[in-house]
């Protein structure tokens, strides 16, 4: 078992102790433990390479979208919270890479048909297929798979929002770093949404298996 499941199962367990809560709670309360303490070591890494990298901001914004909509839709899980974090900070860093040089290229315009695509297909995706649970840890409480749903739709309507705030701000000001923050949360959006579904989950299952093989074979 490893470290992040180890401090889950723990929680779970004080929980059920101190609340007096039946099984399937301390179910949830695992799952969610689960998310929030492999969040808070991924943000780290996340942080450090940015920085060496000069994409902090972009790469702090675009993970911290996905992980705030993770939370409640879930997505395909890594076979160690290890190669989760790696896979993390390699794409963050990467997609921060390329919204530092590209961004500036991409007017207000062609941002918000994007945005509007983009987040129209997450919305899609997010009713058909949220919340997509971890095998080891299932969410087997109805109710509780729909709160998930509906606080899934919640959250993407939260940043639509604000989007429309940022781009507002853009066209007033024209400050470029507007323009940086709602990429950035248009694909952390879309990267999220697509952990949901088939095709990103042998996307990534395929990039796990490959780092798997390697350090296995180191």
């Amino acid at each position: 078992m490893y470290l992040t499941e180890k401090l889950a199962a723990f929680l779970g367990k004080k929980a059920t102790i101190l609340l007096t809560i039946d099984k399937d709670r301390e179910q949830i309360i695992v799952y969610g433990a689960i998310n929030l303490i492999q969040t808070i070591f991924s943000i780290l890494w996340i942080v450090i390479a940015g920085f060496i990298l000069g994409v902090l901001y972009e790469a702090l914004i675009f993970s911290t979208t996905a992980s705030i909509l993770r939370k409640y839709s879930g997505g395909v899980h890594a076979s160690s919270p290890n190669r989760c974090i790696i896979i993390g900070t390699v794409l963050s860093s990467a997609v921060g890479l390329v919204i530092d040089k590209f961004s500036y290229d991409i007017s207000l315009t062609n941002t918000i048909a994007m945005g509007i695509f983009f987040i129209t297909a997450s919305f899609i995706i997010v009713i058909l297929k949220a919340p997509v649970d971890s095998i080891k840890k299932p969410i087997t409480n109805t109710n509780m798979k729909k709160k998930f749903k509906k606080n899934s739709i919640i959250t993407l309507i939260v940043f639509s929002i604000v989007i429309v705030i940022l781009s507002t701000l853009y066209e007033t000001t024209l400050k470029p770093y507007y323009l940086k923050i709602i990429h950035s949360i248009i694909l952390g959006i879309l990267w999220q949404s697509i952990t949901l579904t088939k095709m990103g989950t042998t996307i990534f299952e395929k990039v796990d298996f490959i780092l798997k093989s390697t350090t296995e074979r180191s």
